[in-house]
């Protein structure tokens, strides 16, 4: 576990400084386009090839033992080119119709979505599988390069040439490709260590059976995934029109922190729980997988609670550090953005117990009321309340979808609520937030750098240690 937190912790220190270096050479409306070609990205990946990798994790370890890996990620990376060259013809037939991305070209567009789908993705594919396997060392080293690289190629693009967001994304991706490289190679290298034998030539063909069980699997969680998007990003493409790019591009920046923030202590807690997770839940018994989930969910909620307190307690100091001060405004939507991000991860966290009984049909329902939602109150709040309303609107939409997730999936499946655990924990939250309140009311705002770094480590490693309080006894079930 301690190998997993120094490197995440060293991740977040990356990208933290990354969201530093690019706010100082991107403007908040080039932050907008970057927005906007980022979800443009992510439709075309969470609709075709998402589900796909959630069923590669859940397969992985037997594909593996059964010496079939290797052609069925051969499958799969032609499935991704395949899937990139789809988005560019849709990119390239709905323009006349709809610009995606406003002041970009669409060479640029088209190039860097292709790119995404099929570097970010394998990217994301083999430095995890590394983990998976039990290989934490690699998987570390790899993710910080990827962060690393990226963050260097995307800073020459920009100083050398214009600072525009396809510059600066181009940078990112060419992080990403090398690194998963690297991982692939690494990859099906070590692989062959556990192959416990060599499956025969028919073993290896998509048959009927095999495309069944991976339909039955991935449509469900294509529909959720893609409902997903459209309560978590379509609302960029809602408002520009309204607020403006530069009012979208501070809120996305000032959403990023907190997503940045949540996403680290949330790949944290799924980076060390989620292979054991997924051994518990190859059993076919239903009450080892509730139990199986009961120790993810517990590990996840309470870390979650925490961490979204200790954001909302030092937001200025976030901004003041994070940002440069032409995305001082940003600060503002950062607590927004920790609400939002709390029900998405919550959700997620739901959604692992469906993963378990192979039955995802139980998550569009869910998908379908966060979808209808978004848009719907962002719609309705965004012109009365401008970006705050955007806020307000994904909120609302994020608490609904909570409510209905445990309300269907509590039917079907067993669900085991830690929930003396989650008491404690929203009680820690609580007294974190009192307790930055009377410490901001004693020693006034944080107005300077050496203010907000002393705030900041403050906070953070009291964090830390309320977060190894809690999780220790997870860590020690699942074999810490």
């Amino acid at each position: 576990m301690g190998l997993i937190f120094i490197g995440r912790i060293a991740q977040a220190v990356l990208a933290l400084l990354a969201l530093r270096i690019m706010t100082s050479f991107l403007t908040p409306e080039e932050m907008g386009r970057w927005s906007l070609l980022l979800a443009t990205s992510s439709f075309f990946v969470l609709a075709t090839v998402n589900p796909l990798g959630m069923f590669i994790n859940r397969r992985l370890h037997a594909w593996v033992e059964q010496g079939k890996i290797n052609r069925y990620m051969t499958y799969y990376s032609i499935y991704l080119v395949l899937v990139a060259l789809l988005a560019v013809f849709i990119l390239y037939v709905s323009n006349p119709f709809y610009i995606a991305v406003p002041g970009m070209p669409l060479f640029w567009v088209g190039s860097l979505v292709a790119c995404s789908i099929i570097f970010a993705t394998l990217n994301q594919t083999y430095i995890p599988a590394l983990n998976l396997l039990g290989y934490r060392g690699l998987f570390i080293t790899l993710t910080l390069g990827t962060v690393a690289l990226g963050l260097i190629v995307s800073v020459l693009l920009v100083s050398l040439w214009k600072p525009e967001a396809e510059l600066w994304q181009a940078g990112q991706l060419a992080g990403q490709g090398g690194l998963a490289v690297i991982g692939g190679l690494l990859f099906f290298r070590l692989a062959r260590a556990h192959k416990a034998n060599q499956s025969d030539r028919e073993g290896l063909l998509l048959s009927s059976a095999k495309m069944l069980s991976l339909y039955t699997f991935v449509w469900p969680l294509a529909i959720s995934v893609l409902l997903t998007w459209i309560q978590s990003q379509s609302y960029r493409f809602l408002v520009q029109d309204v607020i403006g790019l530069q009012a979208l591009g501070l809120f996305v920046v000032g959403y990023g922190v907190s997503a940045s923030l949540i996403g680290v202590f949330e790949s944290i807690v799924s980076t060390y729980f989620i292979p054991s997770f997924y051994k518990q839940t190859s059993s076919e018994n239903r009450h080892e997988q509730a139990l199986a989930w009961r120790e993810y969910a517990g590990a996840m909620l309470v870390s979650l609670l925490i961490s979204i307190a200790v954001i909302i307690s030092v937001s200025g100091e976030l901004a003041h550090v994070l940002l440069d001060i032409k995305f001082a405004q940003a600060a503002q939507y950062i607590i927004w953005g920790a609400l939002a991000e709390a029900a998405r991860v919550t959700v997620a966290t739901y959604a692992l117990a469906a993963h378990a009984a192979m039955d995802t049909k139980k998550l569009i329902v869910p998908n379908v009321i966060g979808a209808i939602a978004a848009p719907m109150f962002v719609f309705l709040l965004v012109s009365i309340w401008s970006a705050h309303g955007v806020g307000m609107g994904l909120v609302l939409a994020g608490f609904m979808a909570v409510v209905s997730s445990h309300f269907v999936l509590s039917r079907s499946f067993e669900i085991i609520m830690p929930w003396t655990k989650l008491l404690f924990a929203g009680i820690t939250a609580l007294a974190l937030i009192v307790l930055a309140y009377v410490g901001h009311a004693v020693v006034g705002s944080s107005e300077t750098m050496v203010a907000s770094l002393l705030w900041l480590s403050g906070m953070g490693g009291i964090l830390l240690l309320i977060l190894f309080a809690y999780l220790k006894p997870y860590i020690y079930r699942v074999g810490g």
